[in-house]
């Protein structure tokens, strides 16, 4: 009977953590249908040994608030908050699991909706959302460039942000757009500034094309750049600027204007 006791103390440890490995392994199934990135949301848990990444015990160690905060600057890179979970991400019910302290359902729903914002704010910024050549179902069976992997190193490194925005395009063009979005829908935005949501669109529309450039390297044509703190328009001569407007801003968007986004970069 004493060696049973202790048999079952001395296994008791790996239980918990099976059973802390199954709540995540099944939430993960249960939550495909949601996620935008699923096999890659799946290979970030396999890779993490099944824990949570966000809302732990020591939650000062994560980079919960980094993550979030990210989530609320995503104007500032020409993308569109509606796209990353906004509904499950809420800042009243992120205080309530941390106080609870307790791995449940919904602490491992709202890591696993957290990890997929990530994964898709990554993907975003570097391929950008609708790339012709890179679709999401590409990107989410494996490419070289991995938004898993980099996010690892953003969790394991002191600069989240910095690791996290470094996935950027690289080019003058790129940065002149991305410096002057920053500028117009953070520092100006609290100011007396009257600032167009058409030029906040038509900016997010050629940081879009941008990222196609940089990732598929093949040419297309920009309708809008930022050079020296100047904002200079060219003609939409294939009269594309609202399709892709329509199509980065839309949640509902049609499978038919979505192969419209091919067709432009194939004219160019």
């Amino acid at each position: 009977m004493v060696k049973l006791v202790l048999f079952v103390m001395l296994l008791a440890p790996f239980q918990l953590k099976a059973a802390s490995d199954t709540t995540i392994y099944h939430a993960l199934k249960r939550s495909r249908a949601g996620l935008y990135y699923p096999l890659s949301v799946e290979r970030f848990y396999k890779a993490n040994g099944y824990k949570l990444a966000w809302i732990t015990s020591n939650i000062i160690k994560t980079h919960v608030w980094d993550a979030m905060l990210s989530l609320d600057c995503i104007r500032q890179y020409g993308l569109n908050h509606e796209d990353y979970h906004p509904k499950q991400l809420l800042y009243p019910e992120l205080h309530k699991l941390i106080q609870q302290n307790k791995q449940n359902e919904a602490t491992v729903l709202y890591d696993i909706f957290l990890t997929d914002a990530i994964i898709r704010f990554i993907n975003d910024l570097h391929y950008g959302k609708l790339n012709p050549v890179y679709t999401n179902r590409k990107i989410d069976l494996g490419l070289k460039f991995d938004a898993c992997t980099i996010l690892i190193l953003a969790l394991n490194n002191n600069d989240f942000d910095n690791v996290i925005t470094n996935v950027q395009p690289k080019s003058k063009l790129y940065f002149g757009l991305q410096d002057h979005m920053r500028l117009l829908v953070g520092q100006r935005s609290g100011d007396c500034y009257v600032i167009s949501p058409e030029l906040i669109r038509k900016m997010a529309i050629n940081m879009e094309r941008l990222r196609w450039i940089s990732t598929t390297g093949k040419k297309v044509r920009l309708t809008l750049i930022v050079r020296e703190g100047i904002v200079i328009n060219y003609q939409d001569i294939h009269y594309q600027d609202r399709l892709l407007e329509r199509l980065l801003y839309d949640k509902h968007t049609s499978r038919c204007l979505l192969m419209n986004v091919k067709e432009e970069q194939n004219k160019l």
